[in-house]
């Protein structure tokens, strides 16, 4: 993809040379094409961590980092690309009139359990966005990776060797 090329271009890098998240992310803000004033925040970690994984959904449903005490944004679209495995998949929050929201997770990427097709599942509430974020980490797991998890705790000095890890930038809508 050309943000892709452009992004390694900038950090020359050679044409298929994996990029961390933060320097995708950094390429957007720098470009404009991502406003800092509707950035939201950052998490990541163990993905199968309750803790951990709670960041994201309480940026999701709220619109702002969980340890800030800013007035909730229920009401505005929410939007997070969520790193995970050597892939990006984006999630949306949509709004509803009565209150309650939708969660759009879109995996662009073409999958056999989709007939070759990219994917968007709509969870409509929080707890089936939840279980479907489990079942999205779970399902990208080998079996060696399934055995490294269960003989190992997650240590966050050895993320960078753990497939659990995940990091998501969260952006909301301005008000």
């Amino acid at each position: 993809p050309p943000i892709l090329n452009a992004v390694r271009s900038k950090l020359g890098l050679s044409k298929h040379a994996l990029i961390i998240p933060s320097d995708v992310h950094d390429y957007l803000v720098d470009e404009h094409i991502l406003p800092q004033d509707k950035f939201v925040g950052a998490c990541g970690g163990d993905i199968l961590a309750q803790g951990h994984l709670n960041e994201l959904v309480e940026m999701m449903v709220n619109g702002h980092e969980v340890s800030k005490k800013s007035k909730s944004v229920r009401k505005l679209k929410v939007g997070a690309a969520l790193f995970f495995r050597e892939h990006v998949v984006s999630i949306i929050k949509i709004p509803l009139a009565n209150g309650a929201c939708y969660f759009d997770l879109i995996d662009s990427l073409p999958s056999s359990r989709v007939g070759g097709m990219a994917s968007r599942t709509r969870c409509k509430d929080r707890a089936s966005f939840e279980t479907l974020l489990r079942w999205y980490a779970s399902s990208k797991f080998s079996d060696s990776q399934c055995e490294f998890i269960d003989a190992n705790k997650w240590d966050d000095g050895m993320c960078d060797f753990d497939p659990r890890v995940f990091q998501s930038f969260v952006w909301t809508e301005t008000q």
